[in-house]
């Protein structure tokens, strides 16, 4: 039965385009020189330098050869923190109840206890992230992981559960490389992604004989610099894979019948590893030479969100373009507008309370003007792409309330309707709208009588498909973004020549998919900000000639207000204005295309624009660099 599963999960994994590597040749294992190393026979370990963390064979745990916490514990990991002090994470096998400890010099604290899952614990691992964050993965037996966020001083929150192979035991964390390495005993070696915001795919390393190099079965595991460790308990050899520079080391584990378990110890040119028996609880180590990893990362600066909105009603990809309506009388009073592109437009309070929900249809981009007069009364205008009709789809806002009312519908010669932006000059107001072929039309709107007519004035086009765009009525120039390609400047006036230049292309700093673009201005600083979704950052240019660059940021998570981090984004809305309390210096709104705390249909989070500014240092900036 086992054999036969293995096969319909490789089958699966042909089937389903499921990301594979080549796998190591099959060359013959080496004998090391293995040692039995002085210490009390473990059934596991953790080991960082001088520190040595075992757990008995009777589920003690032991602190060098003290024991330190009595009870019934199974599995170990740890982290070292900033200040020096341990976390380890065990499972207590008796409550079924993962167990947070701090460890200070020889003093081994319980921290807290995650609730018990209905399923048994099989394995654990901890991940901490660029926010130095720390997370546990907890293996459920029946096939998954639940990641829990773990902070000593608030309760633990589940972050998202993965589907993992049934039975997995073993599971190791690559921090610098957000990597999750899981063994399938009866298939291979398996890699996710660790970071809750990264899509959850996976891709198969390594086989079972004969289409790859593991003889018999795929056991424990460790990170070492650079790749893994893997045990082969069956056929007693250890697996050494360093993927940065494609790299694999195959050695016979001598004198253990079942050698299963692993931990790995790295003091900067000598890496130390422990392989321990499952049946006996007998320990051999090997020292090898083994260099320190380089680590090439997309680093960037961090900042959190400050505030979120209730979510759409339904799950999948629905959430997609906000607009901030300033309210010019009471600034605290203004209005998020936010679409759905499976039922309309949500209105939401600067806290993300929703206040008002229009069913308009599938809505995909929204956009904002001031003091449009029709019929003798003066209003505000919303302007949403309509993909149920390819059309303009218009909203009356009242100045005073915030209150949005249906206006109507213009139809577009778009097939299919896309992104959306409002613009204005002297000649009047203009709704630029794009199509995912690339075509590009503006439309001049203009009232007559009760209601709001429009007017075809002018065609534009990119070479392929367009979302995100804004224009600036100061400036008269319209931003677009070609999403695989660049983000394009044209001549917003009707009157003017068509064609595009250059601002930022998609490159290693940039990239596809392009989603939304806004504009930042106060004070002599100019910016546009740009979704590059392909990372889950944020770019940031000057949204005058030459663009310069200033930067680029993600969205991450704030602990102390239970807000989960940012992926994803498609579009984007910024503003200047004092919104009052965070809001001094302005806001940034942005989709959030996984809500995972906990998980919940999509949203909107709200970013204080003084986070932004710190974390580039844009008022320090002179010319534009990174």
């Amino acid at each position: 039965m086992e054999k036969a599963f293995a096969l319909i999960v490789l089958a699966a994994v042909i089937l389903t385009g499921c990301e594979t590597e080549k796998a190591p040749l099959q060359e013959a294992p080496s004998e090391g020189n293995w040692q039995s190393p002085a210490m009390p026979q473990p059934q596991t370990l953790w080991v960082e330098g001088d520190t040595r963390v075992a757990i008995t064979a009777n589920g003690d745990l032991l602190l060098g050869d003290q024991v330190r916490q009595r009870g019934h514990f199974e599995s170990l990991d740890g982290r070292r923190q900033g200040d020096g002090s341990v976390r380890l994470v065990s499972v207590d096998r008796q409550s079924n109840e993962a167990v947070l400890f701090a460890l200070n010099d020889d003093s081994l604290t319980e921290l807290q206890r995650l609730p018990a899952p209905d399923y048994q614990i099989n394995g654990l691992c901890l991940y901490r992230d660029n926010q130095s964050l720390l997370s546990v993965f907890l293996l459920d037996e029946r096939g998954g992981a639940d990641q829990w966020l773990l902070d000593g001083s608030r309760p633990p929150r589940k972050l998202r559960h993965l589907v993992m192979p049934p039975d997995a035991e073993f599971c190791a964390v690559d921090d610098a490389r957000a990597a999750l390495y899981v063994s399938e005993e009866t298939v291979g070696l398996w890699r996710y992604q660790a970071d809750p915001e990264q899509d959850p795919e996976r891709q198969l390393l390594d086989l079972l004989a004969p289409r790859g190099s593991i003889q018999k079965s795929a056991s424990g595991l460790a990170v070492v610099p650079g790749g893994v460790a893997l045990l082969d308990k069956e056929a007693a050899e250890l697996h050494l894979y360093r993927f940065a520079d494609d790299v694999h080391h195959r050695y016979s584990v001598p004198d253990l019948d079942e050698p299963e378990r692993l931990a790995v110890s790295h003091d900067g040119s000598t890496l130390s590893v422990f392989a321990l028996d499952d049946g006996d609880h007998g320990v051999r180590r090997l020292d090898l030479p083994w260099e320190q990893d380089t680590v090439v990362t997309d680093a960037m600066p961090v900042v959190e969100p400050s505030a979120q909105t209730d979510t759409v009603a339904r799950f999948g990809d629905a959430a997609d373009d906000p607009a901030i309506w300033l309210n010019r009388q009471h600034r605290e009073a203004s209005r998020i507008l936010g679409t759905d592109k499976k039922a309309g437009l949500h209105v939401y309070d600067l806290h993300g309370k929703e206040t008002q929900f229009l069913a308009a249809g599938r809505l995909n981009n929204v956009d904002v003007r001031y003091d449009l007069t029709l019929a003798g009364k003066r209003h505000d205008l919303a302007v949403a792409s309509n993909r149920d009709h390819n059309s303009l789809h218009l909203f009356l806002i009242d100045p005073s309330t915030g209150v949005l009312s249906d206006a109507g519908q213009i139809a577009t010669g778009l097939e299919e309707i896309y992104g959306l932006c409002l613009y204005r000059d002297h000649q009047g107001l203009y709704a630029f709208a794009n199509g995912k072929s690339g075509a590009i039309e503006q439309w001049r709107l203009h009232a007559e009588g009760e209601a709001l007519q429009g007017a075809l004035v002018r065609k534009l086009q990119v070479d392929s498909q367009p979302e995100g765009c804004v224009a600036d009525d100061d400036t008269g120039r319209l931003f677009v973004g070609e999403e695989d390609n660049a983000v394009w400047v044209f001549p917003a006036a009707a009157d003017q020549p068509v064609e595009a230049k250059q601002v930022v292309a998609v490159s290693d700093r940039l990239h596809a998919d392009i989603e939304g673009l806004a504009l930042y201005r106060k004070d002599g600083q100019h910016f546009l900000v740009i979704s590059s979704q392909g990372n889950n950052s944020y770019v940031l240019v000057d949204a005058e000639p030459p663009y310069a660059w200033r930067g680029r940021f993600r969205i991450g998570l704030n602990v102390a207000r239970g807000i989960d981090g940012v992926s994803e984004t498609d579009g984007l809305e910024v503003t200047s204005a004092n919104l009052g309390g965070p809001y001094t210096e302005g806001l940034l709104v942005v989709q959030d295309g996984r809500n995972r705390l906990p998980q919940a249909p999509q949203n909107f989070k709200l970013v204080p624009w003084t986070a932004i500014d710190h974390a580039l240092q844009l008022s320090e900036q002179g010319n534009g660099h990174e």
